[in-house]
């Protein structure tokens, strides 16, 4: 029997794992380095000097600082 590889995707990225569950911890792993992609396009939209930038569960917030 030939083995069969397994893939998990999960917004845009592409996980090949060696058994066929798929833990907490490689979702959560996955959602972090999302999240920190995310966070490098936004600082390069807003600059931290002048803007917080914030992750919550509706999206990013962002406000000017004073």
């Amino acid at each position: 029997m030939k083995r069969q590889r397994t893939f998990f995707i999960y917004k845009d990225l592409i996980f090949e794992i060696q058994k066929p569950e798929i833990t907490l911890k490689q979702i959560r792993v996955a959602q972090v380095k999302i999240e920190n992609e995310e966070y490098k396009e936004q600082r390069k939209k807003f600059n931290e000097d002048v803007f917080h930038i914030e992750k919550k569960p509706e999206g990013w917030f962002i406000t000017q600082k004073e």
